[in-house]
C-alpha cells in the first residue's frame, strides 16, 4: 500500500482497531502504508501526469529494444478512446512544472511509476481531497487514465475505489440511483418491476438547485440531508425554496 497525501496522517500509516480488545489494551497496530509521499496541495494532476509520462517513455524504450510492453496495448486499443491525445499532452508536460506543482521530485515520481508498473493489479482509493477541489473532475479523470493504461479496470483485484464522506454513497450508484441511468438499466428495471420508467434524465445536485430557482423542478423530497447548505454556495444563492416540512436527521 502506497499513501499519497499532503499531510502525514497516522491513519494511513498504521491502524489500531477499536473493536479489537487486544490491540486496544496492548497498543498494538497494523502497519498500512509501505511508502508515503507528501504531494503538494493541488498537485495531484501534476503528479499523475509525471507518472504517466514516465510510463509512456519507458514503454517506448521497451518497444524499441524488443522488450515486453509496460502498458496493456490490447486493452487500450479495444476499450479506450483518446489515448493519442493523452500521450501528446503528457509528453509535452515539462518536468520543472511537474515537480514545482506536485511538490515531488522526478526521482520520487519515478519510484511511484516503478511500483505501479511492477504491480500486476492495482486499486486506487481516493477520498474527498481529490474531488472537493477546483479541478476535482480532472483529478478523477487522470486517476482513471492511469488505471486504463495498464488495463486496471474491469478485472478482479483492480479498479478505482472512491471513499465517500457519508454512509453508502457509493452503494447508491451501484443500485442505479443516478440522475442519468443507462437505457439498459431502465429496461431491466422496467422488466423486473413491470412498469415503464421515465426516460428523461434528471438533475445532479447543483443542477437540482438551479432547476428549483428557474421553476423547472416543481417538487423536491430530501431524506437525511439539506441539499442547499450541503453544497457549494454558488449553487444555492439567490434561491428561494418553500419547504413543506423540514426535520432534523435523527439517525445516520
Amino acid at each position: 500500500m502506497i499513501a499519497i497525501n499532503p499531510l502525514q496522517e497516522r491513519g494511513l500509516e498504521r491502524f489500531t482497531a477499536p473493536q479489537n480488545p487486544f490491540e486496544m489494551l496492548t497498543n498494538s497496530e497494523t502497519q498500512l502504508a509501505s511508502a508515503y509521499y507528501n504531494v503538494r496541495i493541488g498537485g495531484d494532476m501534476a503528479l499523475l501526469k509525471g507518472m504517466m509520462r514516465l510510463l509512456i517513455e519507458r514503454d517506448d524504450a521497451a518497444s524499441a529494444a524488443g522488450r515486453p510492453s509496460l502498458l496493456d496495448d490490447e486493452f487500450i486499443q479495444t476499450h479506450t478512446v483518446g489515448f493519442d491525445e493523452l500521450r501528446r499532452d503528457v509528453l509535452n508536460s515539462e518536468w520543472k512544472d511537474i515537480e514545482r506543482i506536485s511538490g515531488l521530485s522526478q526521482t520520487q515520481i519515478a519510484e511511484l511509476a516503478d511500483a505501479y508498473a511492477a504491480a500486476e493489479r492495482t486499486i486506487i482509493c481516493y477520498g474527498m481531497g481529490i474531488t472537493q477541489h477546483e479541478h476535482g473532475t480532472q483529478n478523477v479523470q487522470q486517476l482513471v487514465n492511469l488505471l486504463l493504461m495498464k488495463g486496471n479496470i474491469g478485472k478482479p483485484g483492480a479498479g478505482i475505489c472512491p471513499l465517500r464522506g457519508h454512509s453508502n454513497v457509493q452503494g447508491d450508484r451501484t443500485v442505479g440511483i443516478t440522475e442519468k441511468p443507462s437505457a439498459e438499466f431502465l429496461a431491466r428495471l422496467g422488466e423486473r418491476y413491470g412498469f415503464t420508467p421515465p426516460q428523461a434524465p434528471g438533475h445532479a445536485a447543483i443542477a437540482s438547485m438551479q432547476a428549483i430557482c428557474t421553476g423547472q423542478a416543481r417538487a423536491l423530497i430530501c431524506m437525511g440531508g439539506q441539499l442547499c447548505t450541503g453544497n457549494a454556495r454558488s449553487g444555492s444563492e439567490r434561491c428561494t425554496v418553500n419547504a413543506i416540512r423540514s426535520g432534523g436527521t435523527r439517525s445516520h
